[in-house]
Order: structure tokens, then sequence, then C-alpha cells
């Protein structure tokens, strides 16, 4: 089950979960449970996953640890251990050492938050710029896309035999669209 950080915003006007979350290098598939770090997947423990969504739907925002609690362990008694025993796999997974907090940040005396800002994707958003030559994409361009929104112009997407050097999906010819569109 996935949970929202429920703000003042949110409780008055609901907001899906997004289905991908763009963090530094990484992207959360949440549909598919998959952590990407380029091509590579990297497996996460069910409450790995939920601490990282939970900082994820902060988006920089301090996630104090009573929330965490309250989401992740709601019917059982829990330490602060057992909480900064699961930062510390988060960390390790995102390839963090001792003292290192490019991603997860220690707030003394409030929780975590995360260091790095988080883009959310409900559907597919079409770039306007080439991933790999950084060349503009008009709408109307011949462009490819593969399911994590990674976009590239025909000439990359064909250097690339239509793989995703990113997340290693098929891209797709993306349908074209008029400037009007």
């Amino acid at each position: 089950m996935l949970h929202r950080i429920e703000t003042e915003a949110t409780a008055e006007t609901p907001q899906p979960i997004a289905l991908t979350y763009r963090f530094g290098s990484y992207m959360l598939d949440v549909t598919g449970r998959r952590l990407l770090h380029g091509s590579e997947k990297r497996p996460l423990p069910e409450k790995v996953s939920q601490v990282l969504l939970l900082l994820l739907e902060a988006n920089c925002q301090v996630v104090e640890r009573r929330t965490f609690f309250e989401h992740l362990w709601p019917d059982d008694p829990c330490s602060e251990a057992n909480l900064t025993q699961h930062i510390f796999m988060l960390r390790g997974v995102l390839g963090e050492h001792s003292h290192d907090q490019r991603y997860v940040v220690t707030v003394p005396g409030k929780g975590y938050r995360l260091a790095v800002p988080v883009e959310t994707k409900l559907g597919l958003t079409m770039k306007g710029l080439c991933e790999r030559c950084g060349l503009v994409l008009l709408a109307s361009s011949e462009v490819f896309i593969c399911s994590y929104e990674c976009t590239f112009c025909a000439a990359c997407a064909e250097a690339l035999d239509c793989r995703c050097p990113n997340c290693g999906g098929e891209q797709v010819r993306r349908p074209r669209r008029t400037a009007a569109q």
C-alpha cells in the first residue's frame, strides 16, 4: 500500500500518487517497485521503499520521525534504532557512505529530508531536448521516447538501437503533433 503525506493543500484537493519520481540520478517506478540508476535496477526492501516514498512525496521538506512511525509501523511499537537502520539501508542503496548526505539529510531532532529536488510524473511528458545530444525537439520533430519519458532525437535513438541508456527500455516513435497542439 502506498502512502501520501497529507498537507493542508492535499487535504483539500487530493492528488493522485505519482507513477514515477526522478531525483538526482535516480528514478523510482512506483508501480513496478523499481529504483533505476542509469540502466541498473536496484532492489528495494518493502520498508526501505516506503521510507523513500515518504521522502519523495515530501519533496525536500522534512519528514518528521513520528510520520515515519505512523505510516510504516502504525500498529507496532518501533524504536528510533529501527528507523535509523532503514535510513542507513536506504542510504546504502543510493550509494551514500558514512557522513555523505547527497540524497538523505538528517535534520537533528526532527527527522529526514531529501537533498535533491524531486520530479513527479503521472503520465508521459514529451521533453523539449534530446537527452543525449541536446538537440531542440519541436512538436513536429521525429522523436523517440521510452516508457519512463526518456526522450531522444531520431539520430540518437538510431545510434542507441532504440534502447534507452537510462533504463534499458525500448524507445518508440512519439506520435507526431502539429505546432498548434
